[in-house]
């Protein structure tokens, strides 16, 4: 990188604290208000003693990041594509009819579109889609709504790794790189390429007007050699080989069937390849690399060797950022702070490649699970606020930090603009499609927050103590406080659970409403109950014996 312009930004350092002082004023003082406002007609506050400080989970590979405030932030002119993960809560097709003009409108140019399971695979593949799969008469409207909003469409195809959908089966665990783990597909054997390939071919036949396909290859966890002699073809030794051989079979297999298809392809597997081998396998005249990263630190996170590589091998490159499912695989409220920084990351390697490297778009990655097998992350219709400020940021707005996102607060029909920012600084409450779904979990959101409070008391934890509830000893007055709460909690939970069902039963299948419940809102309600089923216990006596109750 430039070490004038890495100069540059230290010079400008005293300026960017200055405004770093200020926006953290401004944060602590709405969430100061936003605190008062929100729990001042709150039961739960009112229980009387301090209550333990909440502290928040980070990254734990969270490092010091890399100074930004010098970027020049002027409008990416590549692709803004956005991720739609479908393997994990897919809408229902009258759900995109609202969803891809609103897109549109927030900057998006195209869709990655990863059906995964959704998609309605036939003849050796039928078993493998979801009882709830799309048809493909829904697969040619979802093409239509697309091309009425002049958006591209990209699918996403896993080749080697996140073929779970495939590898769970009966049918198909002899094709599993390592019998135990249904992720990665054995990459040398005929009947792996066989399902691929077909894989390829009906997707493809199902979406005629595509001028690009992604196919995978991230996340490749472990490589193996595999097959029998009869089922396998020779392979070379290393793992790298083997991935490199397995890809590009498949690249050819595109390239000469479909000759007008650009080919994409995650990048992680390649950078620990040398660049020698890179350009003898001949992967660069096959495919373009997304090269993706979704932590706030990119710059420093893959280091600028990297990039020298590529330019020299590969003649187109992509990046692939987040605006959602990238800081924990269980999280139903999205980190709205992290994914700009990740934005403004990437702005900045962008900014330092612009004269260097072509980048041709970037995909915005919005991960619904992290593999077939995990729970639900954030629902998409709660991530659009973090998408449409994402967009914006790509877009060349340099909105000041003290200020409210109004503008994608107007597009968003909000009605609280600094509520998009995340809970802290209240409820944004918008009218968007969706919109009341972010609404119902950000009220959940305030009643697990507030049980936590309340089991983090000490008042909790000197009279609802395991021992207490073994003896029936307890101040009645204290306990009857805190069921109280408790109860008032329960009640509150019950409403919003039939909110919250509501409100997802107008864009997902029922599946998805039961599995966010079961995921997230009964485990709550079950630790509730549990505590509430104890209070006749604890409660019961009217009189004490004498101590110790533990005798020699």
């Amino acid at each position: 990188m430039n070490r004038n312009r890495q100069k540059g930004k230290f010079k400008l350092l005293d300026k960017y604290k200055a405004i770093t002082f200020f926006w953290l004023c401004s944060i602590i003082l709405c969430s100061i208000w936003y605190g008062f406002v929100t729990h001042k007609n709150s039961t739960y506050y009112k229980i009387e003693s301090e209550i333990a400080d909440e502290n928040r989970i980070t990254d734990a590979n969270s490092k010091e990041n890399t100074d930004y405030g010098d970027v020049e932030v002027n409008n990416f002119m590549g692709l803004k594509i956005v991720h739609l993960d479908l393997k994990g809560a897919p809408p229902k097709i009258s759900y995109f009819k609202q969803l891809f003009p609103l897109l549109a409108s927030l900057g998006a140019t195209g869709l990655l579109i990863e059906y995964e399971d959704m998609f309605p695979y036939y003849k050796t593949l039928a078993n493998v889609s979801s009882l709830e799969a799309y048809s493909l008469k829904e697969i040619e409207t979802v093409n239509k709504l697309a091309q009425l909003s002049n958006l591209l469409i990209i699918p996403l195809i896993p080749t080697i790794g996140h073929l779970g959908f495939i590898l769970k089966l009966e049918e198909f665990k002899s094709l599993r790189a390592i019998p135990e783990y249904p992720h990665v597909i054995c990459p040398n054997n005929k009947k792996s390429f066989a399902i691929i390939f077909a894989m390829i071919d009906q997707i493809i036949k199902a979406h005629p007007r595509i001028q690009m396909i992604h196919i995978g290859a991230n996340e490749v966890h472990y490589i193996a050699q595999c097959g029998t002699e009869d089922d396998s073809y020779p392979i070379k030794n290393t793992k790298y080989q083997i991935f490199l051989t397995h890809m590009t079979t498949i690249a050819r297999y595109i390239r000469k069937k479909y000759s007008n298809l650009r080919i994409l392809m995650y990048d992680d597997q390649l950078r620990n390849i040398s660049p020698d081998e890179l350009k003898l396998s001949e992967i660069s005249s096959l495919v373009e690399p997304v090269v993706w990263k979704y932590s706030t630190d990119v710059y420093t996170d893959l280091g600028p060797s990297l990039w020298h590589m590529y330019k020299n091998i590969f003649p187109k490159l992509w990046i692939s950022s987040a605006f959602k499912g990238a800081t924990g695989s269980n999280k139903y409220l999205t980190e709205v702070t992290h994914h700009l920084e990740n934005h403004r990351s990437w702005l900045y390697i962008i900014s330092e490649l612009k004269e260097k490297t072509k980048l041709e778009g970037i995909i915005l990655t919005g991960r619904q699970r992290y593999d077939h097998f995990s729970v639900l992350c954030e629902l998409l219709p709660v991530s659009l606020p973090s998408l449409a400020l994402c967009l914006r940021l790509l877009q060349g707005y340099d909105d000041s930090p003290l200020s409210p996102p109004t503008e994608v607060a107007k597009l968003l029909e909000c009605e609280q603009p600094y509520g998009l920012l995340g809970p802290a600084f209240g409820t944004p409450r918008c009218s968007y499609p969706g919109g009341d779904i972010l609404e119902s979990i950000l009220r959940f959101h305030q009643i697990q927050q507030d049980f936590e409070n309340i089991i983090q008391n000490d008042r909790y934890k000197g009279w609802m103590n395991d021992y207490n509830f073994k003896f029936s000893f307890s101040n009645p007055r204290i306990v009857e406080t805190l069921f109280n709460h408790l109860q008032r909690l329960s009640f509150d939970l019950t409403e919003v659970d039939e909110e919250i069902s509501h409100a997802l039963e107008k864009i997902y299948y029922n599946s998805t409403v039961e599995e966010w419940r079961t995921s997230f809102l009964l485990p709550l309600a079950n630790r509730i109950n549990e505590i509430l089923k104890k209070k006749s216990h604890l409660l019961s006596s009217t009189h004490w014996p004498r101590k110790p109750f533990y005798h020699r």
